[in-house]
């Protein structure tokens, strides 16, 4: 069945149910003095019960098909019909050959129609610059860089010391012609060293001069060695897709790592993710970071165009638990040094010793900025409708390293600057999970959405890389708790890497792309590992039921206006007695998590907005407010042009 007889029989199906639904196809702006015929659903009270339904294979997806497979993930609509596209990626550091693809990176495009079109070398996007198709690329993100309407990519390659003799390509930016056909852009670099180990990238305006700028994240530039760790660098964009790294000058520059300098936490880290929203509320975009090696991550806050380092006062750097007693290395190292100091009172260890017994430094390992995750994203939301942004810290972690090691949790935002972001805790929020004797928490990719749009915000965590690991949805309750609902809800994939919100069929909900790994599969596993790193779209069956804000903004590109893909805007909605805040992002977090750009606000059985406020990250900060908003329509909101009632179907028509 495809999606438009799935949303007729919804329709038919809540009007059976005594719901009703009325609309027509009017376009008319609100303040002309005409508003289309309202659409109200009638779910009852929140949360509701939420269903995906694996539609890969429907989709033309599968095996059988187009043989969708990488790791990572990244959606954008590349030729601008409103039908979001996708790209994935199993971040190789290889070139692809177009004559015999291994599937190394992938770009599809939705036809809108339940099917899928393989643009992967028709595109351009993967053309290297010497004219070869199958460039490498290690994952693509994709922003509006030169201001004329359309999504450019910025392609990254990592180069670290063990991969950059052999690399034929460099990051590099691809131009859009509106259409989804890519060129590449002018030769650049982003790195003032011999290597260029990219992770992570977010778009930004971080001076609100109506262009983008991206901040970069840097890892190792050779793997596990803390003194080649680099500085995460911000370039200024000129709106012509050219990029000057203006890092010293906005204030986000770090030393090069000592362990003298490293308890004052600004020294250059492993980086592994990078993010940039507003966590104060002031209309300039702050940025973090998410440190591997269990470091400290790393807040600047903006502070009108100009950065301060709060990587010690935010309370973002890492938690407050430093005890290392149960750390396996730790307890090794004093089995084989019974007489030092450190180790009175040392249990004996639970794992096989032979060749670890000095993987433990005294005066190093066990100092507070060694202490805390290896950190992999920041996920940015307003998770308790307070109106300010918490964050959702995304970590990988292992039973043998101990408690020390940061976890997975909810940060939540009660007055930052003046007040430190504070961790509940994960039996305080419900963010828990059981484990056997001996477990690892691969937790890779994150984010934050609304999935059955009942006005709170759920928690999707993919987990990949080792045995029993697989992707966690918990879905907020009523009390602000949370309870993992993946088995029961159907979006539980094994080995879930990249992770990213969609609504691919255009009906009103947020559904799922998760790529998945190879790494680390063990004859034992159950079930079996796969003979490729497939991926998966999971259909949203629930939150179409639900009333909703949908809302496409564009920015005006001028100068001192808001850049054209409106990053950084807030959008507040008031209905239903609740306000809901949420903040255009970009990519972030580790390897390019980018989602869905129609942003969906679920405001539960509320069939009208009071208010919809959107603060524009222009020079002036400009607010536009409506009133009186209709749920269920897409409102297309210009900067300065006023707001444009689309059905879906007008929105995104089909072929």
């Amino acid at each position: 069945m495809t999606w438009r007889i799935r949303l007729l029989a919804l329709a038919l199906a809540l009007l059976a149910t005594g719901l009703w639904a009325c609309g027509d196809d009017s376009d008319d702006n609100p303040d002309s003095g005409t508003l289309p015929e309202p659409i109200c659903l009638e779910p009852g009270d929140g949360p509701y019960a939420l269903s995906f339904t694996d539609a890969t294979e429907e989709l033309g997806l599968g095996p059988s098909g187009l043989k969708i497979t990488g790791s990572l993930v990244s959606i954008a609509d590349v030729n601008g019909d409103h039908w979001p596209d996708i790209a994935t990626s199993k971040a190789s550091a290889a070139r692809e050959t177009p004559e015999a693809p291994t599937g190394l990176y992938r770009l599809l495009l939705n036809n809108g129609d339940g099917t899928f079109e393989d643009a992967t070398f028709t595109s351009g996007l993967f053309t290297a610059r010497d004219g070869t198709e199958g460039r490498t690329s290690t994952f693509v993100v994709f922003a509006d860089l030169d201001n004329d309407g359309d999504k450019d990519a910025f392609g990254a390659v990592t180069e670290d010391q063990d991969n950059t003799a052999a690399l034929l390509d460099h990051s590099s930016v691809y131009f859009n012609d509106g259409a989804g056909a890519f060129t590449i852009g002018p030769e650049q670099s982003f790195t003032a060293a011999a290597v260029d180990p990219v992770v992570g990238v977010a778009f930004l305006d971080y001076d609100h001069d109506g262009t983008l700028d991206m901040f970069m994240g840097h890892h190792y530039g050779h793997y596990g060695y803390t003194n080649t760790t680099m500085q995460s660098p911000l370039f200024q964009g000129d709106g012509a897709g050219n990029f000057t790294d203006v890092t010293e000058a906005a204030g986000v520059a770090t030393v090069p790592f000592t362990s003298a300098a490293a308890p004052a936490g600004n020294t250059h880290k492993p980086t592994w993710g990078v993010t940039a929203c507003d966590l104060d509320g002031d209309g300039w975009t702050d940025l973090l970071t998410s440190s591997y090696g269990r470091q400290y991550n790393q807040t600047f806050r903006n502070t009108g165009g100009a950065y301060e380092n709060m990587i010690l006062t935010s309370g973002y750097a890492s938690d407050d638990n430093e005890e290392y007693s149960d750390n396996q290395f730790f307890l090794c190292f004093c089995e084989a040094h019974p007489h030092n100091a450190a180790c009175v009172g040392a249990a004996s260890p639970s794992i096989y010793c032979d060749g670890l017994e000095n993987n433990w430094t005294v005066g190093s390992d066990d100092q507070p900025w060694r202490l805390g995750g290896n950190n992999s994203n920041a996920v940015c939301g307003d998770v308790d409708n307070d109106g300010d942004t918490d964050i959702l810290a995304v970590a990988l972690r292992h039973w043998h390293i101990g408690q020390s090691s940061d976890m997975t949790e909810l940060l939540i935002n009660d007055g930052f600057p003046a007040t430190e972001l504070t961790r509940p805790g994960n039996d305080a929020t419900g963010l828990t999970r059981t484990h056997a004797s001996s477990w690892n928490e691969g937790d890779l990719g994150g984010l934050m959405a609304d999935f059955d749009n009942d006005g709170k915000l759920d928690v999707l965590v993919a987990s990949s890389d080792y045995p029993d690991t697989f992707s966690l949805l918990w879905q907020q309750q009523a009390d602000g708790t949370f309870v993992e609902v993946g088995a029961t809800a159907g979006t539980r994939v094994v080995r879930s890497h990249g992770i990213a919100v969609v609504d691919y069929d255009r009906d009103g909900d947020y559904d799922v792309v998760s790529g998945t790994s190879l790494m680390r599969w063990e004859p034992t596993d159950d079930p079996p590992a796969p003979d490729d790193a497939y991926a998966y779209v999971l259909r949203n069956d629930t939150g179409a039921a639900s009333n909703k804000i949908m809302l496409h903004l564009r920015g005006s590109g001028a100068s001192g206006g808001a850049n054209r893909d409106a990053i950084g805007a807030r959008v507040t909605v008031t209905a239903g007695g609740t306000t809901y805040t949420r903040e255009v992002m970009g990519p972030y977090g580790l390897d390019g998590i980018q989602n869905d750009e129609l942003m969906i606000i679920g405001i539960g059985g509320a069939c009208t907005a009071d208010s919809v406020t959107v603060r524009w990250p222009s020079s002036a900060l400009t607010e536009e407010t409506f009133t009186d908003v209709l749920a269920n329509y897409v409102l297309v909101v210009e900067e300065g042009a006023g707001l444009v009632y689309r059905s879906l179907e007008e929105y995104a028509p089909a072929p």
